[in-house]
């Protein structure tokens, strides 16, 4: 399912200030405290960094240099050119950490030295930079729409490239979000939902749940399982009007990494804790935002991919540990309107974000290295959407897809762990 987040930050506060305040509660978002990540060092790839000296003092983007060292010259794109899924945000954030600050900014797209590599890393915006009708699996084919480049690698979840699986076949590489951050939020003084069962409960006493449409994959697994699709509103964008507008009795959906911060600390209708359920908690689980490539082109990439995955899974693990430079940079960006006007993510949302990344384990694989794949989960997702994409008369799906044809492990360094 393609992320299309239009959470207008700065406009947020003053939309839903207008609208009554709501009744106070006690209970709040889960958060535990994560254990320091380990790293090993890797053949073939640059020395792990500490992940209590990432972003040391020094000029902006030295950390990135002396840290990111393998080279990649004359063996991967230059510029490497990664196409987001949304515009800028912490979600990214582990790409950005190869660049760090001290890039050059402009209209959608930040661009720098990939660490001390030799190549320049060009990150493009999704959103509004990428182009109306572009979906993150045929940015890959088509190109970018805006800028008028054809990205090397882009980020996709698991559900659109089983969808899109026999008109833009693609390829997984890289698992950054072992758990997607995609959350239904509720009021915990109305509600209390940590399962299937707990969130039927609610829409059998007539709770509605505010979506952005009916046909995202995890809705549709929803009515499958026996949400009633009368129980959906469409058309949610950002605005989280009627979930603040209806006092807590619509849920709603969002990101760990985004609107639960918005609603607690940004929102003055609101600004108390609120419960969220992980959609993956519930039974659906897919690979959010997983960097990928088009599987044409997988073979003539393979010896970048090598070379570059491993500074990935360092990147990641150096960036949720010690992530000021980046969180900074993002937040400037923004703040400047290079990815949209309405698009402002403040150093506190960031860093709140990166924080969930790690209370909730959503980077931490249950087993093996950073960025890993699981074949079983990979076949649950295919099992259980391949009949709903089959019987809405899905023409861009293959149906004998297998989690072989759309992610891999193969360019991981196994001892690349968080723990």
């Amino acid at each position: 399912m393609r992320r299309r987040r239009l959470l207008f930050l700065s406009a947020l506060t003053l939309a839903v200030g207008m609208l009554a305040a709501c009744s106070s509660s006690k209970s709040s978002s889960s958060a535990t405290t994560a254990a320091p990540a380990t790293t090993a060092a890797s053949s073939g790839s640059s020395a792990p960094s500490s992940p209590t000296t990432a972003a040391a003092s020094g000029a902006p983007g030295d950390f990135a240099k002396a840290h990111y060292t393998t080279s990649l010259s004359g063996i991967c794109p230059n510029p490497l050119v990664v196409q987001s899924d949304w515009l800028p945000e912490a979600d990214h954030g582990y790409l950005w950490q190869l660049i760090g600050g001290g890039g050059t900014e402009s209209q959608y797209v930040y661009q720098g030295p990939l660490g001390s590599t030799g190549i320049n890393l060009e990150i493009l915006a999704g959103g509004p930079g990428l182009g109306n009708g572009v979906s993150q699996p045929s940015s890959l084919y088509v190109g970018n729409l805006v800028k008028r480049v054809t990205p090397d690698l882009t980020f996709e979840s698991t559900d659109d490239a089983i969808q899109y699986s026999k008109q833009f076949p693609t390829t997984q590489v890289f698992g950054n979000y072992q758990k997607s951050p995609q959350i239904i939020i509720f009021d915990p003084s109305k509600y209390k939902i940590s399962t299937l069962a707990d969130l039927k409960s609610a829409v059998s006493n007539g709770a509605k749940i505010y979506v952005t449409s009916a046909t995202f994959s995890y809705v549709r697994w929803l009515v499958g399982q026996g949400i009633p699709s009368s129980a959906f509103i469409g058309g949610y964008a950002g605005d989280l009007e009627k979930f603040v507008g209806g006092g807590g009795s619509v849920l709603n959906q969002g990101y760990s990494t985004n609107e639960v911060w918005t609603l607690e600390h940004s929102t003055t209708a609101w600004d108390k804790p609120v419960g969220y359920v992980y959609v993956a908690d519930l039974g659906f689980k897919f690979y959010q935002s997983a960097l990928t490539v088009a599987t044409n082109k997988l073979q003539s990439l393979g010896p970048c991919l090598q070379k570059l995955i491993p500074l990935m899974q360092h990147a990641l693990v150096d960036y949720v540990h010690n992530p000021t430079e980046v969180n900074t940079v993002i937040a400037d960006y923004n703040n400047k309107g290079l990815g949209a006007a309405f698009w402002h993510t403040p150093a506190d949302l960031n860093n709140a974000a990166t924080q969930i990344m790690l209370n909730d384990k959503l980077v931490v694989p249950p087993s093996g290295p950073v960025g890993t794949f699981d074949t079983a989960t990979l076949q649950g997702l295919i099992d259980s959407l391949v009949p709903i994409f089959k019987s809405a008369g899905t023409s861009t799906l293959n149906p004998n897809v297998t989690p072989a044809d759309i992610a891999t492990n193969q360019f991981l360094d196994t001892s690349i762990t968080m723990s």
